[in-house]
């Protein structure tokens, strides 16, 4: 097996993996939005890596390939909104009360 092969095995199943996770998120939320734009970058690497594999023309491997990387971008953009629009808000303060509690836990072992 070819080691274009490979990627395009680990690209697709990185693709079906965070599709499965954006069916999970919240229904008209920028983090489903981000989800879905993750899972179709990965599924263009693994387009541009079996391109290259049978042997397509440079430009349009290129060109699949810069796809990704800019819905790699778009889903890091929906995804700092998310952060900041305050969807992921419930989550934020369960990673504070651990804090807090580990904090507390610490504390008192001195």
């Amino acid at each position: 097996m070819s080691v274009f092969m490979i990627r395009v095995i680990a690209a697709a199943a990185m693709a079906i993996a965070l599709a499965a996770m954006t069916r999970r998120a919240p229904a008209r939320s920028s983090r489903r939005s981000a989800f879905g734009f993750s899972a179709a970058a990965f599924a263009m690497f693994a387009l541009s890596n079996g391109l290259a594999s049978a042997g397509a023309g440079a430009q349009l491997v290129q060109v699949s390939s810069m796809l990704g990387v800019a819905l790699i971008g778009v889903s890091l953009l929906m995804m700092v909104r998310s952060y900041t629009g305050g969807e992921m808000g419930e989550k934020l303060r369960r990673a504070r009360e651990m804090v807090a509690e580990e904090r507390a836990r610490t504390k008192e072992r001195r």
